[in-house]
């Protein structure tokens, strides 16, 4: 998750890597919620499994659409107060940091769906699938790094940065068959079906 400021640090001045890591550090804190949220249902989502397997994926998905649902908040806020949050933050001379924040904070969406995808990856014993998946994940990033940050420096970084989670995080489980259960889970979970369902049935009472 480093390596593009590493790239950073070799191909662009050292001001480029400053502002990046500031917008960075921002987006980054971000990831942690999903982590937790994910750790600390998924043992419930677990014993549903010993239920019936209807139950497991239903809270599977009421899991995955919470995640999308709280991302989305955190995007439009991003998008909305961006240039606040930056001039309170950082100040005036960081300003450029906004245009990167607002690119790389929709990367969480995806990181979401990778986090919660991994503990069911493990969950299911597809350690093998989940093994591909975090090299994928590193192989197209850096690539996506070369490319793009000497096209579009540090907004090039944000956009791999995106576009790697994207695939490794999103399109990724379209290639196995035994993952494909829960690529259309996440596909549900970006619509507005998939919010509303979840609004509609308050998943965390299932979690209690």
């Amino acid at each position: 998750m480093r390596i593009d400021q590493v790239m950073i640090k070799d191909l662009l001045v050292d001001r480029a890597l400053g502002l990046y890591s500031a917008a960075m550090r921002l987006v980054e804190g971000w990831y942690f919620i999903p982590m937790i949220i994910t750790q600390s249902v998924f043992p419930a989502i677990v014993n549903a499994k010993k239920i019936s397997e209807e139950l497991y994926y239903r809270r599977l998905q009421q899991l995955f659409s919470f995640l999308v649902l709280i991302n989305v908040l955190i995007i439009i806020l991003i998008a909305i107060f961006s240039k606040k949050i930056v001039h309170i933050l950082y100040g005036d001379k960081f300003i450029d940091v906004s245009d990167v924040l607002q690119i790389a904070v929709w990367s969480t969406v995806f990181v979401s769906l990778f986090v919660a995808s991994g503990s069911w990856l493990l969950n299911e014993n597809y350690t093998t699938i989940a093994l591909y998946r975090n090299l994928s994940a590193a192989i197209v990033n850096v690539m996506l790094n070369i490319f793009l940050i000497n096209y579009y420096g540090i907004k090039g970084a944000a956009y791999a940065t995106l576009l790697s989670f994207f695939i490794s995080g999103f399109l990724f489980d379209l290639y196995h068959h035994k993952t494909r259960s829960i690529f259309f889970i996440k596909i549900r979970a970006l619509t507005i079906i998939g919010v509303i369902r979840y609004e509609k049935n308050r998943s965390l009472r299932y979690y209690n």
